[in-house]
């Protein structure tokens, strides 16, 4: 009576196990074939299918690796068949296979890296080495190391059960196979960590001690052999261990009480051993440097490190792309007049007086047109309008969903009709309508051009925006339901997805894959699907991005670009390493060393394709993934050449580089360790705090470097202050433009001529009695004022500081751009148009530049 329950209730065990393992399989069969499915539309299945491989050629080999490793060492211990011992020997070593197996892109690097071409000046090696060889080694070895020290943890344990407990008392009893098997593990742990002093030799290379960055003196005269010789030391007791597992001692059983009973020296010898390599470690590792270094280093430092110095400066400099910077003087600061300014008519019409965020709040205000459009960050870039380079700040109008009125917000609305955005608003940086708001040169839904210059130069044939930074929600195209395209009047127009984006579902088991997968059954019985249905999932831009090459670093401002009729979103991305040896880390939130911008990223905003376009053939790092993934990456010559001129040096990086260069453009040893000419990057009061200044985009001629056309280009300009001082040192320009795109200039100022700097002339400007005066009494009547970013403008060899100053209610915020502040040598001014400052500054006999010919609709 009893034997059928208990029968029944096996069968119940087993089939919920099988329903269990079912669904399981169903689970990762149906992520792959989505994964799959998504990277094919995108036409990189290649790409997926090489990592998946990859990832299971390393966890298998982890995995048959840690297999053979756990049954060799766990079979001793029960040398009859234990049903368990199986399954425990595949938990182990599925789990350290999977460990493993998440290193796959590591182990692909190794594989197949590419040579550098230089070489370190300690070890002689490769600088490929540090890039690949070693981080591979390193992880190799952590991953050793883990899996013997649980196995030791598990075999003692399993030897102290099995021998350990006497009839009457705790006592110890370890045959022969047991001693040997443990001290042999033991040695095996010591050789392990030899391997690991043998790696910290190369990884001295990234040392923090002493006057520089990377391997000092004491480094190389006191650590280095220390390492060398711990390995050595490490290494003779793993042979001194398996000496003693493996030499004929007595066979007999070995017991030990707590009673003081003899030590039995086969047991003291690896505790002897393993004591002597601390105390060893400590004295070499830790107490010898120590002393190299306060007694023979301190009293001489700059003597000592000044070969080590040179090596941090170059590598430093060489890891973040400074080698080639261009110096030129900034010397002859003559007296500019009205003449000049004419002449730099192309400067002066592109100064930028709109700032990114009193511009976005009044895009929000006028041009967001129903509550769920949203833009969600101002960008600047430049087009060619009538001839002339004209530079724009641009917004796009995307969907957000949260936006919707929340009773309106159901599966369907979210599914099928609330699917895309729809245009951008587009303005010029320097235009202001009489009452102090933006001027645009495309506005409205659907989208209008001010003019027909305007229209000929950006075109827009689809302004639909189905892939963008703010679109997270998941939709359906081609079914039964309709579209919302964009609101007209009192009335809605509609449409259909034309484009080749999304994964096509036109079978039920698609369906069914799909709702099991996102967890939603709606999917599987929802009516408006047809057979030309498709889902488009992943459309946040970055996130789309990230899924296909997760490898890569992506900058944090990617912008929209007008191109051929169409709109397309343009994201840089980054090569980043902490392994570059002698080079000092960015002062970045990630630790990182070297860094590229290798990689430009187009994404189509209709049709969500993605292309990545290698900018940087000399990067190892990016020559290296082009070898890993021979299908993801495209040929810069590939570009579409509209799109080539709209490509931007990226702020991020320029930022880091400037950082980098206010230390680093000491290039003297001695210069550089007194740290005589450190720089710094001048402070701007924003948001009534003092902040860093940020990079800007201008256009402008640069001093004494005419480019092949001879006229004004798209930079990005930072300037630099001597460390704790406000004078004005210096500034650098990354180019952007045509074969000249990254070429770094730095303009340096006389020593014996003092320069204004940022803060200095803000402080003027608040001085200035006028000023404040007309300040303090909008103030009084309940506006609050913001002043923008102060913009240092290079106009042949003088420098123009221009601020605007923007004027909101307190209640409503629509910012009004009322003042223009400028400063020229000793003279300041506060005046509400960009023409009346100049003539004020410089008093024209010719009259100020004549803007007559410009395609705005609006005068500034």
């Amino acid at each position: 009576m009893g034997s059928q329950p208990r029968r029944w209730l096996r069968v119940g065990l087993w089939l919920l196990a099988t329903l269990l393992l079912a669904g399981l399989a169903w689970d990762r069969l149906s992520a792959l074939l989505i994964e799959f499915s998504w990277f094919e539309e995108l036409g990189y299945a290649s790409t997926l299918a090489l990592g998946v491989g990859a990832r299971a050629f390393v966890g298998l080999l982890a995995f048959g690796l840690g297999a053979w490793v756990w049954w060799a060492n766990l079979r001793p211990l029960w040398p009859e068949k234990r049903p368990g011992l199986g399954t425990l020997i595949l938990l182990l070593a599925g789990g350290f296979a999977v460990i493993l197996a998440r290193q796959w892109f590591t182990v692909m690097a190794w594989i197949d890296q590419v040579e550098v071409g230089i070489q370190d000046p300690i070890f002689g090696r490769d600088i490929s080495f540090f890039l690949f060889s070693l981080p591979f080694w390193q992880m190799l070895q952590s991953w050793c190391f883990s899996l013997l020290v649980i196995l030791l943890v598990i075999v003692g344990i399993g030897y102290l059960t099995q021998w350990g407990f006497g009839k009457r008392r705790l006592q110890f009893a370890l045959p022969l196979p047991a001693q040997r098997h443990l001290i042999l593990l033991g040695g095996s742990l010591f050789a392990i960590v030899a391997w690991r002093h043998w790696l910290n030799r190369y990884e001295l290379l990234y040392s923090p001690r002493g006057a520089n960055y990377g391997a000092s003196y004491t480094d190389i005269h006191a650590q280095l052999p220390a390492e060398t010789f711990l390995a050595g030391v490490a290494l003779l007791n793993a042979i001194g261990f398996a000496w003693i597992a493996l030499r004929q001692i007595n066979p007999q059983i070995v017991r030990f009480k707590f009673k003081c009973r003899p030590w039995v020296w086969c047991l003291i010898a690896p505790a002897v051993l393993a004591v002597s390599y601390g105390l060893l470690a400590e004295l070499t590792g830790d107490i010898y440097p120590e002393f190299v270094q306060s007694v023979f280093v301190a009293p001489n430092e700059l003597e000592r490190e000044r070969p080590y110095i040179e090596h941090t400066i170059r590598f430093t400099r060489q890891a973040f792309n400074l080698e080639h910077v261009q110096v030129q003087p900034f010397q002859d600061l003559g007296q500019l007049t009205a003449q000049d300014i004419q002449a730099n008519d192309p400067t002066i019409k592109n100064i930028r007086l709109w700032d990114p965020d009193p511009l976005l709040a009044a895009y929000r205000q006028l041009q967001e047109i129903r509550p769920y459009y949203q833009f969600p960050f101002v960008d600047v870039d430049r087009y060619r309008i009538g001839g002339e380079l004209r530079q724009v700040m641009h917004s796009a109008r995307e969907l957000d969903y949260q936006r919707v009125p929340e009773p309106a917000q159901t599966w369907i609305n979210q599914r099928f009709f609330y699917t895309h955005g729809y245009g951008l608003a587009l303005s010029p940086v320097n235009v202001v309508t009489s009452e102090g708001l933006p001027a645009f040169f495309i506005s409205d839904l659907p989208p209008k051009s001010v003019n027909s210059l305007v229209d000929e130069a950006m075109t827009i044939r689809n302004p639909a925006i189905y892939y963008g930074e703010l679109t997270d929600t998941d939709i359906f195209v081609g079914t039964s339901a309709r579209e919302l395209d964009y609101p007209e009047a009192d009335e809605y127009i509609y449409s259909n997805y034309q484009g080749s984006g999304g994964v096509p579902v036109p079978h039920l088991w698609q369906r069914l894959m799909f709702a099991w997968h996102f967890r939603d059954l709606r999917i599987l019985i929802s009516r408006e699907f047809r057979p030309e249905t498709k889902f488009l999932f992943r459309r946040q831009i970055r996130e789309r991005v990230q899924h296909l090459a997760p490898f890569l670093d992506y900058d944090a401002d990617p912008y929209l670009v007008i191109s051929q009729g169409k709109l397309y979103w343009i994201l840089d991305a980054y090569t980043l390493t902490n392994y570059y040896p002698y080079s000092e880390p960015a002062a970045s939130l990630h630790a990182f060393n070297y860094i590229r911008n290798s990689v430009k990223v187009i994404i189509d905003a209709y049709d969500g394709s993605v292309d990545f376009y290698v900018v940087d053939e000399g990067d190892p790092l990016i020559r290296t993934y082009q070898h890993i993934f021979p299908d993801l990456f495209h040929r810069f010559a590939e570009m579409p050449d509209d799109l080539k001129n709209h490509l931007r040096y990226p702020q991020d990086l320029f930022r880091i580089q400037t950082q980098q260069y206010a230390t680093y453009h000491m290039v003297d040893p001695q210069i550089f360790y007194n740290r005589e000419d450190l720089w710094q990057i001048p402070n701007q009061y924003r948001h009534e705090k003092l902040q860093p200044m940020q990079p800007q985009y201008l256009i402008l001629t640069l001093p004494e470097l005419p480019n092949a056309q001879n006229e004004p280009e798209f930079v990005l300009l930072s300037q630099f202050t001597p460390f704790s001082k406000q004078n004005m040192i210096a500034w650098m320009a990354a180019r952007c433009d045509g074969e000249h795109y990254g070429q770094l200039v730095v303009y340096e100022f006389s020593r014996q001529r003092l320069i204004y700097g940022p803060e200095q002339v803000e402080a003027r400007i608040n001085q200035n009695p006028e000023i404040s005066e007309q300040i303090s009494l909008w103030s009084e009547h309940g506006s609050r004022v913001n002043y923008g970013t102060l913009l240092v403008i290079p106009i042949q060899n003088a420098l123009l500081y221009i601020q605007p100053l923007f004027l909101e209610a307190e209640r409503d915020r629509l910012p009004q751009l009322t003042r223009i502040l400028a400063a020229y040598e000793e003279r300041i001014t506060m005046q509400s148009t960009l023409n009346q400052v100049l003539e004020k500054l410089f008093s024209p006999t010719q009259g100020s530049p004549d803007s007559s010919h410009s395609p705005d609709s609006a005068s500034d």
